[in-house]
């Protein structure tokens, strides 16, 4: 491996660069912040507490559909390097495969930061400027910590998206895929977990409330999606995707916006769910980039 740092961060700004001037990044950063934005001053008029502004209805949303976000940051990292040959190119100078992957990947995550904090600060300052509701230094350091956790989840999914690029033939069929992948993972998982644990528990869908059981087995399954992680450490119950079902623990902490417990407390609680994120980002890096090197991309 000749991983060279050098290599590697001018190939960051360079992917960096050209996002900056996409079209692509542009939508993304409206569409995360007119989100953020709307959803949260929809509910300025009925409350005054600050964190009560909503941030529940844009966890949701979140969830389910802003991983497209991290798909389409990834989707055509590489493959669209690989069809057009300028990987070709590239490789005759003295720059390695690692140093490529790691830089595109580099600038990707960079990238997402942008998105994520941007829209924050943009849809939060615009929010506070105009109901004139007064944040404290708490609060503000819950709505930091819920950027984090969003720029995590995105990022599993910009990784997965790069993955999927590493091992595609075209960009079509990588988007394809990485659809396809979203649909599974944030959209029918619930509904799929649903129906295996009262499948195999023999229990009816109608009297889950009874059926520990099923219960356990569908708490069980729904840890193989990143929604549940993201979930627990926003909402503090395991299940966003449609129809999908979990019960509530009445004395657990409620996400990060709980404030009735500290911010400590929560890290306490959830720790695991932040670790399991940082994995995945950092497993699905090692495919890709394992994938990458041992690829034959003269053709």
């Amino acid at each position: 491996m000749n991983l060279n740092i050098k290599n590697c961060i001018v190939i960051a700004q360079k992917e960096f660069a050209d996002d900056l001037w996409s079209t692509r990044f542009l939508l993304l950063l409206s569409i995360f912040t007119l989100i953020l934005f709307s959803f949260s001053y929809h509910n300025n008029a009925e409350n005054t507490n600050f964190l009560d502004m909503g941030f529940v209805d844009v966890a949701q949303i979140i969830a389910v559909f802003l991983p497209l976000f991290g798909i389409t940051l990834g989707f055509d990292r590489i493959v669209k390097e690989k069809r057009n040959a300028s990987l070709n190119v590239l490789l005759t100078q003295p720059v390695y495969r690692d140093s490529i992957i790691a830089g595109k990947v580099l600038g990707a995550m960079i990238t997402l930061i942008l998105i994520v904090f941007i829209s924050m600060i943009a849809s939060i300052g615009t929010m506070i400027l105009i109901s004139g509701v007064q944040i404290t230094s708490e609060e503000l350091n819950r709505i930091f910590l819920f950027a984090i956790i969003n720029y995590l989840y995105l990022s599993v999914f910009l990784m997965l998206g790069i993955f999927i690029s590493t091992i595609s033939k075209d960009s079509i069929n990588s988007l394809s895929y990485g659809i396809c992948i979203w649909l599974i993972l944030c959209v029918v998982f619930g509904s799929f977990a649903l129906v295996i644990s009262t499948m195999f528990t023999g229990q009816s869908l109608l009297d889950l409330g009874n059926n520990e059981q099923a219960m356990d087995l569908n708490a069980q399954l729904q840890k193989l999606t990143p929604v549940h992680y993201y979930s627990e450490l926003v909402i503090g119950h395991p299940c966003m995707t449609w129809g999908g079902f979990s019960k509530n623990d009445l004395d657990s902490i409620r996400g990060i916006f709980d404030a009735n417990y500290t911010i400590g407390q929560w890290l306490k609680e959830y720790i695991t769910d932040i670790i399991v994120l940082i994995s995945t980002i950092i497993t699905l890096f090692i495919m890709s980039f394992v994938s990458f090197l041992k690829q034959d991309i003269t053709n």
